[in-house]
């Protein structure tokens, strides 16, 4: 019986050496033989001896390229299903044989390699799940560590508390990953401290001044703890049970297992015999908060494995990774209607699709900024929807505008430059689109109507205006005062800020401050023919330039790879890519070395999409005319004897994917409107949200997930919350495998 297996398998691997070189020759070599070797790959000469470096190197980006389906492009004929299954299977066996990793395997998990994946595979249909995710613990973000430290009370008063965790900075990539799950040394000895300092404020509290000048003791020591501290016996069994009952429900809102419960009840009666009835309790409390539940969002999976193999997540599960896919809270403390998130999954509401897609909606609309009316003063009106807004910071990347560094020598102290400000009413700009919830993306990549933030509040607008007109003499509105009678008397609305540099931000609006009716009631239209959408907002346009000039490239790549779910290889470290400084030439000109050949097999993915970007500048001003020669100020007014020349801000969509949207356009207004008309932007849109949405990249098997949120986003008329609701009550986030 032996025997027959090893022959069976022999003829079968056989069969499949004989095939392969039929399989490269039908489908690969026509690309990369011995003459054309693309990519510096020769299939001809490839050898299935999986000793020698060489050809694993070979090996490891032939399966990468197939098992992704970027290879053979779309342009070729694909294999079948078979054909492709039966190769990727063999490497991999081999591959398993010598104790090799798939290098593709450690990518798929990153978020740099979130569009490897052939985008059309994904939405054909010819992917049919099951969907799940694997069993996972994902690490806390430091935006939950910071909520749950804040509903610890006075704690953060009381003694030193350090952010343990940290999250990806790079602009342009989910920062939130699943991937980033480990506690590595530095960080477990930080939650130690912190573990210790909440400990001793438990059950010591803290002196506190009062307003009258006179220090009081405050305690967050519930009565329980105080009866044994201020014993000096020994806790009886009910004291300790009670005890280790609070804490497990203060920070994992449950109570213990018979089992939790015994091992940290002897734990404390141990640890009072050998410290003290208050040093013991320490203790105890600090085995409590160091539990994997409190550092890790535990989705592993405790439901009964269904026919596929797959498990459900316990209501308990749900509940956490639902409360925080949604807000940095946990589900004890997220409210739906009159119940908490944790109530409805333990009474078994939760239980199906449906319920689960009315819950997520429900939450997303209490924390809708639109009920409660826009009104751009920063002190009345927060923004409620934090985790939404992470989104589009991590998909866009306008925050990182203020981390792009400017020449202060172009930066005058009277120019109003403001990039946090920016950043501010960008903000307003997208949760706006999301809470309207209609055409959501669309919206986004065209949308005109803006916002502009004064830095006070609505009701002390009045009293700043009252303030200036009474006092001419304050040296600090002796410049605003002349301006405010002058802009009241044409029966307009002035900006009441001090000094005229709190007016001048305006003007990267291309807004002319000395006239401006500033609109109390936002948003506010701006011309159709300078301003469509965030990638037109000032705060996108700073964040993807450079320090002195704009930047083409990255801005090509951004819309390559979010809204065209394509992917443009790093740099080789063999290139120096450094433009010519030589400002006697327009920055289109001085892009014209990457139009080489070697170069522009990757250039023109980019350089094409961001070149329309040029009719602004790179603080994100309108502009007709680029200026010539020096580095100028941030007032090219004041330069008025300058060379300048016209903008060209033609460019063209290439290999898109989508052939209705590719070929030339004349202006930045033309490809966005353009990409906004794209069922593949929507499509790479879906995408994104996915991998924020559920903290991985999308794989196969998740084909239909994809496609319903798709099809929910369309039938809901461009609903972002129907979007998120779909992904939210999938089997892909309910599912582990």
């Amino acid at each position: 019986m032996k025997l027959n297996i090893v022959i069976l398998v022999l003829c079968v691997l056989s069969e499949f050496l004989l095939a392969s070189p039929k399989f490269f020759a039908k489908h690969c070599n026509e690309c990369h033989d011995s003459e054309t070797s693309k990519a510096g790959l020769n299939l001809e000469e490839l050898r299935s001896d999986f000793s020698e470096p060489s050809s694993i190197d070979v090996w490891q980006r032939v399966l990468e390229q197939i098992e992704t389906r970027r290879m053979p492009p779309n342009k070729r004929p694909r294999p079948n299903d078979l054909a492709h299954e039966e190769l990727t299977s063999w490497i991999r066996g081999e591959f398993a044989k010598k104790n090799i990793v798939p290098t593709i395997d450690h990518k798929r998990k990153m978020p740099d390699y979130g569009n490897y994946l052939d985008h059309d595979s994904l939405f054909d249909g010819s992917q049919t799940g099951p969907a799940s995710s694997t069993p996972r613990l994902w690490r806390l973000s430091p935006h939950i560590y910071d909520e749950f430290i804040k509903n610890l009370g006075n704690v953060r008063h009381a003694a030193t508390i350090h952010q343990p965790f940290s999250i990806d900075e790079s602009k342009g990539v989910i920062a939130d990953f699943s991937t980033q799950q480990f506690a590595d040394s530095a960080t477990l000895q930080l939650l130690m401290m912190n573990c210790q300092s909440i400990a001793v404020y438990q059950t010591t509290g803290i002196l506190k001044r009062e307003w009258d000048g006179r220090m009081q003791l405050h305690r967050q020591t519930p009565d329980i703890f105080r009866d044994i501290i201020e014993s000096d016996i020994a806790p009886t069994t009910s004291q300790v049970n009670e005890a280790i009952s609070h804490q497990y429900q203060l920070f994992l809102g449950r109570e213990p297992t018979s089992v939790e419960l015994k091992n940290a009840s002897q734990l404390l009666s141990e640890a009072i015999r050998s410290g003290g009835n208050a040093r013991g309790l320490q203790t105890a409390l600090v085995s409590v908060m160091l539990k994997p539940e409190v550092i890790y969002r535990l989705e592993i999976g405790f439901g009964e494995p269904d026919k596929h193999g797959r498990r459900r997540l316990s209501a308990y599960e749900l509940a956490f990774a639902l409360s925080y896919a949604l807000t940095d809270k946990p589900p004890d403390q997220v409210n739906v209607g009159a119940e908490t998130l944790l109530t409805l999954a333990r009474s078994g509401k939760l239980d199906s699709s449906k319920n689960i897609k009315r819950t997520v909606k429900a939450i997303l609309d209490s924390n809708d900024m639109s009920v409660a009316d826009y009104r751009m003063f920063t002190e009345d009106h927060k923004v409620r929807n934090t985790r939404a807004l992470r989104f589009f910071h991590d998909f866009f990347g306008y925050h990182h505008a203020p981390r792009v560094f400017k020449d202060e020598n172009r930066i005058s102290v009277d120019s109003g430059f403001d990039t946090e400000r920016i950043v501010t009413d960008a903000d307003q700009f997208v949760m706006n689109i999301f809470d309207n919830d209609s055409d959501v993306l669309r919206n986004l990549l065209t949308s005109n109507n803006y916002f502009v933030t004064y830095l006070g509040s609505d009701k002390h607008f009045q009293h700043d205006l009252k303030y200036i007109r009474e006092n001419v003499n304050d040296a600090g509105y002796k410049t605003n005062i002349a301006y405010i009678r002058r802009i009241e008397a044409a029966g307009k609305t002035p900006i009441p800020l001090e000094g005229p540099s709190s007016r001048t931000y305006v003007g990267f609006y291309n807004i002319d401050h000395e006239n401006w009716d500033y609109p109390r009631k936002q948003p506010f239209s701006l011309p159709e023919s300078q301003r469509s959408g965030i990638l037109t907002h000032p705060a996108w346009l700073i964040a993807w330039s450079g320090n002195f000039d704009n930047d083409p490239i990255r801005r090509g790549k951004w819309i390559r790879e979010h809204l065209l779910a394509d992917y443009v290889p790093e740099i080789p470290i063999t290139v120096n890519a450094v433009i010519s400084e030589d400002r006697k030439h327009t920055l289109r000109d001085r892009l014209e070395p990457t139009r080489a050949k070697e170069c522009w097999t990757c250039h023109k993915k980019m350089n094409p999409l961001g070149l329309p970007f040029e009719n602004f500048d790179d603080f994100g001003r309108f502009r007709n005319a680029e200026v010539l020669d020096e580095i100028l100020s941030i007032f090219p007014e004041r330069h008025r004897d300058a060379r300048t020349t016209p903008i060209d801000a033609s460019g063209e969509i290439i290999d898109s994917g989508d052939k209705q949207i590719d070929g030339n356009v004349k202006s930045v207004f033309e490809l966005l409107d353009r990409l906004a008309n794209s069922p593949r932007v929507r499509q790479s849109f879906v995408r994104h949200n996915f991998r924020y949405w559920l903290g991985r990249n999308e794989t196969f098997s998740d084909s239909p997930t994809l496609i319903n949120a798709d099809r929910a986003y369309i039938e809901n008329g461009g609903s972002m919350k129907a979007l998120i609701a779909s992904l939210l009550s999938s089997d892909s986030f309910i599912y582990r495998k």
